[in-house]
C-alpha cells in the first residue's frame, strides 16, 4: 500500500475489546470526520479497508483540503502585528541587553511545499520601524503569489531520514559516473 492509499486511515486491532477494523479520521476546516469499518461487518480485512478508503475518498471529494494560499492566510490567536506571517522579533542574544543595544527585526514567513517554513528578516535599525515592516510585508506577499497546491499538514513528518538521503545521493553519483 502506498502512502496515498492509507492517508487518514489507520488500523485498529484490540484483542481485549475484540475490535478489528480500519478507522478513518479526516479533519477539514475544523470539522472532524471519523468512522470505523469493522472486519466482521464488512467481511474481512481487505473488504473493510476498501470500504474505509471509499468513505475517506468521499469525504475528501466533498471537503477538499485548504490550498496553501488559504492555509497561509489563517489569522492565529496570538497574532499581534495584524498581518498573518509578519511579526516583530528581538534577536535572542540581545534580549537581556539595554533597549538601545537590542537588535529588532520585522520577520516575514511562509510555508514551503515540503512543509518547512521560509523566513526573512529586516533590521529595524537599518531600515527603520516602518521601512522594515513594509519590506517584510512585501516579501511575504511576493512569496504568497508563488505558492500553489494543497496544504499538507504531514509533509514535515514524511521527510526521508538523513541516512536515506545520503544513500540516495551516493547512488545517484555512482550512476552518473
Amino acid at each position: 500500500m502506498s502512502r496515498g492509499n492509507v492517508y487518514g486511515i489507520s488500523r485498529v486491532d484490540n484483542e481485549v475489546s475484540r475490535t478489528h477494523g480500519w478507522l478513518v479520521t479526516v479533519q477539514r476546516r475544523g470539522q472532524i470526520f471519523r468512522k470505523h469499518f469493522s472486519d466482521g461487518v464488512h467481511g474481512g480485512k481487505q473488504k473493510s479497508f476498501l470500504a474505509a478508503k471509499q468513505f475517506r475518498d468521499e469525504v475528501i471529494a466533498k471537503h477538499p483540503p485548504f490550498t496553501m494560499r488559504e492555509y497561509s492566510s489563517i489569522v492565529k490567536k496570538n497574532n499581534r502585528s495584524g498581518v498573518v506571517g509578519v511579526c516583530r522579533y528581538c534577536a535572542s542574544e540581545t534580549r537581556d541587553l539595554p533597549e538601545d543595544k537590542q537588535r529588532w527585526f520585522w520577520v516575514a514567513s511562509w510555508p514551503l511545499p515540503d512543509g518547512r517554513r521560509k523566513r526573512v528578516k529586516f533590521s529595524v535599525k537599518k531600515y527603520g520601524e516602518d521601512g522594515a515592516f513594509k519590506m517584510a510585508l512585501k516579501a511575504r506577499n511576493d512569496a504568497l503569489k508563488q505558492i500553489d497546491g494543497e496544504f499538507d499538514p504531514g509533509a514535515v513528518r514524511r521527510k526521508p531520514a538523513r541516512r536515506q538521503k545520503a544513500v540516495a545521493s551516493q547512488a545517484s553519483k555512482l550512476q552518473a559516473a
